[in-house]
């Protein structure tokens, strides 16, 4: 194997890949990147066998091969490299990289040993806009579980019917979900396709995508899930099991609403978490006609009051919250004035806009 590249390329192909092999794995050959030339191509494969990335480029091809060199130390020399062009080849074991003056020789491992990842039947492809999908599991991923027990909830729901994509996650105590229209150019999707993502795979899809501008593709095939990127392919295996029916969780809408200025609670909030300890994590929000009162205080700590102006319509009572289930989603929106719907003391409080929800249990307090 030998063939040359320019620098900027590499580490920008590299750098999709490093996700799955940043896990330690039982067999060290998961803990590199298969590296393959054929016809003036360049093939880059990792997988930690859930996950896999594939992602194939031009490139200066002088003789075919292939090898697996270990990704923690192939991606930090190639960082470190000149933006110039590098030559890598193949001699016996060894991966010689050369740039200008500058030459590292990487053992490798036997190519043989990596996984044999199978070529995907595409014959369904669904269009997706990037961008829409990166800012839904934005507003999604942070309320899934981490639980061992309940490992349905570790990760996303995606359904795709009609003209719609969906997203909805949940950790028991919150719950978020998010509605957007396929693009125009999607034919109608005739059968329902329903998967859980886990979230490991969300968050290395999403350093995929949140950068892309034009139409990704979606498909199933057997058991894994796969969203082609056009030079790239990433896959993922689901996770098996029934997702709650959380639609119904989620309370008809009431005029009863808390309408505050996001920036200036989410400040608030983070004030308070200050003096959160394990066992005083709650925050105390007293609802009144104009103002909201934000409480905390903690043994040993110490205690924080706070009152800030808002348009509040409802009875006038005091509830108790987790600060961070609060952060969490006001951080990832981005509109100016928020309205959370309340319903009662014991009830969850609910925020909605552009399809979009976000219901939050309230917490008893100590």
């Amino acid at each position: 194997m030998n063939f040359s590249i320019k620098q900027n390329i590499l580490i920008e192909v590299l750098q999709k890949l490093q996700g799955p092999t940043s896990f330690r794995q039982n067999f060290p050959v998961l803990n590199c990147i298969l590296i393959e030339t054929f016809d003036n191509k360049i093939k880059f494969t990792s997988t930690d066998l859930d996950i896999t990335i594939t992602t194939v480029i031009e490139g200066n091809v002088k003789k075919s091969g292939k090898t697996a060199v270990p990704a923690k130390h192939f991606i930090p020399i190639i960082r470190e490299l000149p933006s110039q062009d590098i030559s890598l080849e193949l001699i016996k074991n060894n991966l010689l990289v050369k740039c200008g003056k500058i030459e590292f020789k990487i053992n490798t491992m036997d190519p043989e040993e990596f996984p044999l990842i199978e070529e995907e039947n595409k014959k369904t492809l669904i269009k997706l806009d990037p961008q829409d999908l990166a800012e839904m599991i934005r507003l999604t991923s942070f309320c899934v579980g981490f639980e061992d027990t309940n490992y349905i909830l570790n990760g996303i729901l995606f359904e795709l019917e009609n003209d719609t994509i969906s997203l909805a996650a949940t950790d028991g105590k919150r719950l978020s979900c998010i509605k957007r229209k396929l693009p125009a150019t999607q034919p109608e999707i005739q059968t329902k396709l329903e998967f859980i993502f886990p979230i490991k795979s969300v968050n290395e899809l999403f350093k995929l995508i949140k950068e892309i501008k034009e139409d990704i593709y979606m498909y199933r095939d057997k058991n894994n899930i796969g969203f082609d990127l056009k030079n790239t392919v990433f896959i993922s295996k689901p996770i098996e099991g029934e997702f709650p029916r959380y639609e119904n969780f989620i309370p008809q809408p009431t005029d009863n609403k808390l309408v505050i200025n996001k920036k200036e609670f989410l400040s608030a909030l983070k004030r308070a978490e200050l003096l959160s300890a394990p066992d005083y994590q709650g925050i105390k929000l007293e609802f009144k006609k104009e103002e909201l009162g934000i409480y905390k205080s903690t043994p040993q700590l110490g205690e924080i009051k706070e009152v800030l102006s808002a348009g509040y319509k409802g009875p006038h009572f005091t509830m108790g919250f987790n600060p961070g289930y609060l952060i969490d989603v006001l951080k990832n929106i981005e509109e100016e004035k928020v309205a959370f719907e309340i319903y009662d003391v014991d009830k969850p409080a609910v925020l909605r806009f552009d399809n979009y929800v976000y219901l939050v249990l309230p917490m008893k307090l100590a």
